[in-house]
């Protein structure tokens, strides 16, 4: 950072950057960027330097069709579309980021709950830990405000879990417009039933023309961390003792079992909502989700306290329970071959070693080692479609390139 902090609160006071975090004004403040002073260096200010999943730019290439796979008997191109699994990103952001995301914390949580002895330690619990109004202004208030979080969970009783950063809570006529939508308003088509999911509907309509505003116009900048552990017990909340901050158990989580689905779902389903608006700086790579204590990733390795075959049926189950309900990121009806009926397929990178086994390029024929071939060619750069056809944005599209390709 080039500037220095101490000059920045010296020119602008803390409680002018973004206003009060608690009061009525800045709750439904719609938050103005060219309001802010031109000298002031944004990147200090939380609050207009931090955003939401799928409110950035999509990463190159996403969206677009290419070959994916081919079928393992015929050796028939499938296609795809290509996913950047950017947080920033509009397409990827709560899909399969989320997904992906949700999955891994679902497969840490319960390799820790599997190996741990006693059934008392096996217990998670969901927590919420917020500082005191004011507290978190800027990017570095952030950073130690994780540390803050974890120390004030653990002195509750977890001892190891994950923390999610949530910057901003949704204005009180945010609350109000999202119940006139569920009661048959105007935008209740759009609505999917989640709060947080119809403050971004408000963006995109924008996006598409048909009215809405900024998404930041419905919520105000209100830091807290969501944290999942494990926790045998959950000490009574006092914030006079902890230095205004405020530490309360939101409920204990399933009961975990190695081979019982609900445990996996309703980690994946706690931590699915939990990132739909986590909160990060824009344009950095620096992570709203972190591992603490016992299940920090330098004190705690899933490969190491597990059986090959346990971390595969832990993987297993927490992909299971990630991929049920999962905004489309795969094509789940388009299970087998379009020209032989097959379910088998190996990924496109493995075409070129395929096409010199000499029996089964015998086998599926002259026709298909062609069409194999092209396909393969444009998946690593060596043949392009013409101009005008060289990035698709729909199967259809891609399956036109793909004639010109060969």
């Amino acid at each position: 950072m080039s500037a220095n902090w101490g000059e920045l609160s010296a020119e602008v006071g803390l409680r002018d950057l973004g206003g009060s975090a608690g009061s009525k004004s800045n709750k439904d403040r719609p938050v103005d960027a060219g309001s802010w002073p031109e000298s002031m260096p944004m990147r200090f200010v939380a609050e207009t330097s931090m955003t939401l999943p799928g409110m950035g730019e999509a990463g190159p290439g996403c969206g677009e069709w290419y070959p994916q796979e081919f079928c393992d008997e015929c050796g028939e191109p499938r296609f795809g579309e290509s996913r950047c699994e950017q947080r920033g990103c509009p397409a990827c952001g709560n899909t399969v980021w989320r997904r992906r995301r949700s999955e891994k914390v679902a497969t840490r949580l319960g390799a820790a709950r599997h190996v741990a002895e006693e059934s008392l330690e096996k217990r998670a619990v969901h927590a919420v830990v917020s500082p005191p109004e004011g507290e978190i202004q800027t990017l570095v208030d952030v950073q130690q405000g994780f540390r803050d979080a974890y120390g004030l969970a653990k002195e509750k009783g977890v001892r190891g879990g994950v923390a999610v950063f949530h910057g901003f809570r949704v204005t009180e006529r945010g609350k109000r417009m999202y119940e006139d939508a569920k009661g048959g308003g105007d935008w209740c088509a759009e609505d999917d039933g989640k709060l947080w999911a119809f403050v971004r509907r408000h963006q995109e309509r924008v996006e598409r023309g048909i009215g809405g505003g900024d998404w930041r116009a419905l919520s105000y900048w209100s830091p807290h961390w969501h944290i999942i552990g494990l926790a045998e017990e959950f000490e009574a909340d006092d914030p006079d003792a902890q230095g205004g901050w405020v530490a309360r158990r939101i409920r204990s989580l399933e009961r975990f079992m190695l081979h019982r689905e609900k445990g996996y779902e309703d980690v994946v389903g706690t931590s699915m909502y939990l990132l739909s608006h986590a909160t990060f700086e824009s344009d950095s790579s620096s992570s709203c989700v972190r591992w603490f204590g016992e299940l920090a990733t330098t004190q705690f390795s899933p490969e190491n306290e597990l059986t090959e075959g346990e971390l595969e049926t832990v993987e297993r189950k927490a992909a299971e329970a990630a991929g049920a309900g999962a905004v489309g990121d795969e094509d789940s009806e388009r299970c087998e071959c379009a020209e032989c009926g097959s379910a088998s397929f190996s990924p496109i990178w493995e075409a070129g070693a395929a096409l010199m086994d000499k029996r089964w390029t015998e086998r599926i024929g002259r026709r298909q080692q062609k069409r194999l071939a092209a396909a393969f060619e444009w998946a690593i750069g060596d043949r392009q479609p013409p101009p005008g056809l060289k990035n698709p944005r729909s199967e259809e599209e891609a399956l036109e390139a793909f004639e010109a390709v060969l």
